[in-house]
């Protein structure tokens, strides 16, 4: 198997919080369909994106991972039999009052009251103390509070403080565990930044991983693409489990892997080669969303592995029809970025995307006739029918969207495209033509 990856650079830990209990800056806001990154005219797409800063995971829907809960786990609160965390049931309760601290054994705080007792803390040893005496009381909002407190407040440059601060986080990462679907996006973001900070993936990693069955690691890769987060050792480390366990993967924790791996840019080429091995035999189980996005991926991942490619082509040839226009137009830039010269499917995606162009987003428009131009598409009757969406579409265009027409109407001098339309494209541009 030919197997070639583009060089990449290495991925480091870069997760940053502005203030307590913020979430860390997403890549992406909304679930809707991947689309393909907008090229400027001297840069190419390199992968699905929409809206926005544009940074998307696999659409909702049945491409999307599956989370949530498992039969007989009971998540949200920490199980019967006393705290999870440090001393357990003989721990000192510890409750607010107007001058300090009251030690008594019961709480009295309020949910509020805990919150800005936890952030009061200004040392490990005071926000110890709280977490053991007030455990019991923790919700998802206390847990995310805390863990950005300890990574917060703790001395870097100290080692007793750091493996102080991991200790307190493991601690930590037991409740935060039973509470993870009580979790918004803010509070989750919060616990995986302060994870990272600390040092707590190397820890979940070496405890929890072995136990992850197909789905957990394909969740938790794609989530972490989702979210944005490198994390070398915890990457590492899932990588290396999920490898075992890829044959028990199903289509679609295939494709989220392959997108995500992508998103990513993993650099281990073993690990994408036994995926790539494992999904070769299940592409027919793959359905029209998974194909494109597995396209897209190999893409962007620089790929050349001329059998997986063939036999992903066959698939999604006979699928085509319920590709929607977003997986046509990332299907249309893939196969252009990957020079593919395979003209019975070129041919049929283009017969299926002619139908669809009225739904395509003015992102997609401008991604399809780049892809059209540099494979050096001479389809008539696609350009025109292009050219007649585009019209109607012309305020939706951005600056962006309209530099990449402009390059891809001048890199084609036979496209039946009237001077009026490209002064227009021009101008609002400010582009005179390129290279593609």
């Amino acid at each position: 198997m030919q197997l070639t990856l583009k060089s990449r650079p290495m991925l480091h830990s870069r997760i940053h919080l502005q203030s307590v209990c913020q979430p860390m800056p997403l890549r992406s806001t909304t679930a809707a369909a991947p689309s393909v990154i907008r090229a400027t005219p001297n840069e190419r797409p390199i992968g699905p994106e929409s809206g926005g800063q544009r940074k998307q995971p696999p659409r909702g829907g049945d491409d999307e991972p599956t989370v949530g809960r498992k039969a007989g786990h009971s998540l949200g609160k920490v199980p019967a039999g006393g705290s999870q965390l440090g001393r357990g049931k003989s721990s000192k309760r510890i409750t607010p009052r107007r001058n300090g601290y009251q030690k008594n054994g019961t709480v009295t705080a309020s949910p509020a009251q805990l919150n800005r007792l936890i952030m009061a803390c200004r040392d490990l040893t005071s926000l110890d103390q709280v977490i053991k005496g007030n455990d019991h009381s923790f919700d998802e909002r206390h847990v995310a509070t805390a863990m950005n407190r300890i990574a917060m407040v703790h001395d870097r440059k100290n080692q007793s403080q750091v493996d102080m601060a991991q200790r307190m986080m493991q601690d930590l990462s037991v409740v935060a565990l039973h509470q993870v679907n009580c979790m918004d996006a803010r509070c989750l973001s919060s616990v995986l930044w302060a994870l990272g900070s600390v040092g707590g993936w190397i820890y979940f990693a070496a405890t929890k991983l072995p136990g992850f069955n197909a789905q957990d690691l394909s969740n938790s890769l794609w989530a972490f693409a989702k979210l944005g987060i490198e994390d070398d050792a915890f990457t590492a480390a899932l990588l290396s489990v999920a490898e075992r366990k890829l044959p028990g993967f199903n289509a679609q924790e295939l494709s989220n892997s392959l997108w995500a791996s992508a998103k990513l840019g993993i650099e281990d080429d073993a690990f994408i080669a036994a995926l790539l091995s494992v999904a070769k035999l299940k592409l027919p189980d793959f359905e029209a969303q998974s194909l494109s996005n597995s396209l897209w991926a190999i893409a962007n991942l620089g790929i050349k592995d001329d059998a997986f490619i063939a036999a992903l082509l066959r698939v999604a040839k006979r699928k085509l029809p319920d590709f929607d226009e977003q997986a046509l137009s990332n299907s249309l830039w893939a196969i252009a970025k990957l020079d593919i010269e395979d003209d019975a499917f070129t041919a049929a995606l283009l017969s299926v995307a002619k139908r669809k162009l009225p739904d395509f987003t003015a992102q997609a428009l401008s991604n399809s006739l780049w892809a059209a131009a540099k494979l050096g598409i001479e389809d008539e009757a696609f350009v025109a029918t292009w050219l007649s969406v585009a019209r109607r579409k012309l305020a939706e265009f951005n600056s962006i969207d309209l530099r990449q027409v402009s390059t891809s109407i001048a890199s084609r001098d036979k496209w039946n495209i009237d001077k009026g339309f490209k002064d227009r494209i021009a101008a609002r541009s400010g582009n005179k033509g390129g290279d593609l």
